[in-house]
């Protein structure tokens, strides 16, 4: 599956100008989709709203919760909303962590869904595709909120926010410039327009595209702040040093995981990066002395049976400018 995303749709080839009568058919209707006034729920606390136009793992979730933990230094009450994609409560929504306790079916909603529990433990997190009756459920339960996060929320026009966040990575950029099915864009960047805030993780120039469009654009940056085995237990990165190690993850931007890595000063073997919210129920690896992943994957990872040597690897997102709003 990586292969074919980097073949096609981060690079341009037969397949993808192929597919291009399809993409523009597709680029036409989102366009008319924006320009379509709907009748917007209005939330009686402030929506915050963190998406993105390029498909894949932007960097979405780190984003959300360092906005959660900057809202809370300034003494606001803050939740979030999370679709919970392939999750259990998808197609339904439900609290699964309120002020004092993630509540037990919280596995069931989604890799990121639960990693943002755990993240965030005295903040509510809801997981459901409906984003108004997530926002309703929250504020009948929490009326005091001051905000409401929306995580991966930017194409969802049926709700009024008051701040757009758009991220991007400076390994997928913006894929091969197409939209899909011929690329990797979800809508036209002309979408740019609607957006208040770009957010733009890792290293090198911001691409003209993105830039064109004026808006008030935060550099970010990924560092290591701890490795921990899975009982939560601190590893040193010298124990790790010199040593057999394979990296494991399935997310949207494998090559990521593996610069984090890299930049942190250490070297791997092999990565197996499987498609996003894999089923590691078919997980089968070599053996090697420590086997890295990422906290999204092991939040999965915990709730299955394996004999892997696993280390957590967390992340800590950092703005590389005074962050303020």
């Amino acid at each position: 599956m990586q292969n074919l995303i980097e073949r096609h749709l981060l690079n341009r080839s037969l397949l993808s100008y192929l597919l291009l009568p399809l993409a523009w058919k597709f680029s036409f209707l989102q366009i008319i989709r924006r320009k379509i006034i709907f009748p917007k729920f209005k939330a009686k606390c402030k929506i915050i709203s963190v998406g993105n136009i390029v498909s894949g793992g932007s960097g979405k979730t780190p984003v959300t919760i360092y906005l959660a933990k900057y809202f809370i230094t300034k003494r606001k009450k803050v939740a979030i909303s999370h679709r919970g994609y392939k999750g259990e409560f998808e197609k339904t929504v439900r609290i699964i962590s309120d002020r004092e306790q993630i509540f037990d079916f919280a596995k069931d909603a989604g890799d990121e869904p639960f990693l943002l529990a755990e993240k965030l433990p005295n903040i509510p997190v809801v997981a459901g595709k409906n984003r108004q009756k997530s926002i309703e459920l929250l504020l009948a339960k929490f009326p005091d909120l001051d905000y409401i996060i929306l995580d991966d929320s930017f194409q969802n026009l049926k709700v009024k926010k008051d701040l757009d966040f758009i991220v991007f990575n400076s390994i997928t950029k913006l894929g091969n410039g197409f939209v899909l099915p011929a690329g990797f864009l979800r809508e036209p960047l002309s979408a740019l327009k609607y957006a208040d805030y770009i957010i733009y993780n890792g290293d090198g120039e911001i691409p003209t595209q993105i830039t064109k469009y004026k808006k008030p654009t935060l550099r970010t940056k990924y560092d290591v702040k701890n490795f921990t085995n899975q009982n939560g237990n601190n590893i040193l990165k010298s124990d790790l040093q010199n040593k057999r190690i394979a990296l494991l993850s399935a997310i949207g931007t494998p090559k990521s995981f593996e610069k984090t890595i890299l930049n942190c000063g250490l070297r791997f073997e092999k990565h197996y990066a499987f498609p996003d919210h894999y089923d590691y129920q078919k997980l089968k690896i070599s053996e090697y002395d420590y086997v890295l992943t990422t906290e999204k994957d092991f939040a999965k990872l915990r709730f299955i049976k394996h004999h892997l040597p696993l280390v957590v690897v967390e992340v800590e997102l950092k703005f590389k400018e005074d962050f303020q709003l």
